[in-house]
């Protein structure tokens, strides 16, 4: 099953925040986005006109939903009145849900979102609910009744203050009371052209909170860029969704954001709002991997070459380094009705076993981009090397050292290097015999799209 999480929040017509940025977010990340919307919004960039609630249909979404798939991760965020908080509670603690809550009430443009007094109930009732709070510093402010302004990294302790106290607020209840909690105030300050999150982590009730200071650097942007706290909070909930620690789901949104938050679009209207489509390298993978899933579903004589373990494409942006920078198909690809399947949609950072394969092949040979796992068969390998000019080599599992058989994740890189080691280059096939555990495996390699096709009518034609 492919990792999903869902938003509750406003829907924003400009797309550049509320439930169309999350959602942006959810799937930039690779989780499958579920949302449902607490208020329709009439607002612009650098403009708010107003709000409806949708609290009278917000059970109707949210049972849809719950009726039918084992939600986990929640985001939420613009809660418009009493009925919101209310129906949202009811379902936090029905299914034990684990939430990250943007506490806005106040639009970028400085208008509310929600109904006079509501931000005493959101504490009171959803606070301790929570298990992620992401304030911006005027929201801290308000919550901690504090004063933040004009923070230095040497007030560092002021603000951690003010996180202790917002933290032992979603504490205030049994509800999670053994659960690890963070707060992060979002642009806490700023010193010599740097901005700084403050991060305050607790394990539970009665441990001591740890701080983490996340430093970007300030931007001249000349206006307010619209939608900042719906991306770094959806974010969050996303890597928690993909089961990363709450730690490590902090810190990844982190540098998810400020990686968007470089490319920010100038409206027309002097809004900003981030970035968050992909690039012409990211789409040029991505169709890329489609070709090559086309011209494999186009025949079912294709689908003799899946494994047991399933077929993956991956294919990795020109400069990659990360498994984040590696595309391929969520759930691999099976055979339905005699063709190959793919089970999921095409996303970057979703690939494990592949991903390593290609970003270790590129260390040695940047014009490899794209690796694709086949079945093997020893009468296969002959074929193979009688019938085409394709370059194999069989790499020994039994001979990989004993604490590369002991870390898993040390295989791949290991087969390359071997490779690397023994002819001095990535061959188009890297094939292996199995071992115990372990499927045999045929590894093809290529630099694109067409490389890796052609390839492929050769193996198909030998084979036959």
């Amino acid at each position: 099953m492919p990792h999903f999480c869902l938003t509750i929040a406003g829907s924003d017509p400009t797309s550049g925040a509320g439930i169309q940025a999350d959602i942006r977010t959810f799937d930039r990340i690779g989780v499958h986005p579920f949302s449902v919307i607490t208020a329709l919004t009439y607002q612009s960039a650098s403009k708010f006109y107003g709000f409806k609630s949708l609290s009278d249909d917000l059970e109707s979404q949210l049972k849809a939903l719950f009726d039918n798939y084992p939600i986990k991760y929640v985001k939420v965020g613009m809660i418009p009145d009493s009925k919101t908080i209310e129906i949202i509670t009811n379902y936090i603690k029905k299914f034990d849900l684990c939430v990250v809550l943007d506490p806005v009430s106040i639009s970028s443009a400085g208008k509310r979102l929600s109904s006079e007094g509501m931000e005493k109930l959101i504490e009171s009732k959803l606070f301790p609910l929570v298990s992620v709070l992401t304030p911006n510093v005027r929201e801290a402010e308000l919550y901690a009744n504090a004063d933040l302004s004009q923070m230095e990294l040497k007030d560092v302790e002021k603000v951690k203050l003010c996180a202790e106290t917002l933290i032992l607020k979603l504490y205030s209840s049994k509800f999670h009371h053994s659960h690890e909690k963070a707060v992060i105030i979002k642009s806490a300050g700023l010193e010599n052209d740097i901005i700084f999150d403050l991060l305050c982590l607790v394990e539970n009730r009665d441990s001591k909170p740890r701080f983490h200071i996340f430093k970007i650097p300030k931007l001249d942007l000349g206006a307010n860029v619209h939608g900042t706290g719906c991306v770094f909070s959806s974010a969050i909930t996303a890597y928690l969704a993909k089961e990363y620690k709450l730690f490590d789901a902090i810190k990844a949104a982190e540098t998810f954001f400020n990686q968007i938050f470089q490319k920010y679009i100038e409206l027309p209207d002097r809004g900003n709002v981030l970035n968050l489509s992909l690039s012409e390298d990211h789409i040029s993978v991505i169709e890329q991997i489609k070709e090559i899933f086309s011209y494999l579903r186009s025949n079912r004589r294709y689908s003799k070459l899946i494994p047991e373990v399933r077929m993956n494409i991956s294919g990795a942006l020109p400069n990659a380094t990360e498994k984040k920078d590696v595309a391929a198909i969520e759930g691999r690809i099976t055979v339905l009705d005699g063709y190959p399947y793919a089970s999921g949609d095409i996303k970057f950072g979703v690939s494990d076993h592949t991903a390593r394969l290609i970003l270790e092949a590129k260390k040695f040979d940047p014009s490899v981009n794209f690796v694709v796992n086949l079945k093997y068969k020893f009468e296969w390998i002959n074929a193979i090397k009688n019938s085409t000019n394709l370059e194999l080599k069989e790499i020994v599992r039994e001979d990989q050292p004993e604490n590369v058989k002991l870390h898993e994740k040390s295989t791949m890189q290991w087969l390359i290097q071997r490779s690397i080691k023994e002819i001095g280059r990535i061959p188009d096939i890297i094939w292996d015999r199995g071992s115990i555990g372990k499927e045999p495996m045929i590894r093809l390699f290529g630099k694109n799209s067409e490389d890796i096709i052609l390839k492929l009518k050769q193996i198909i034609k030998s084979i036959n």
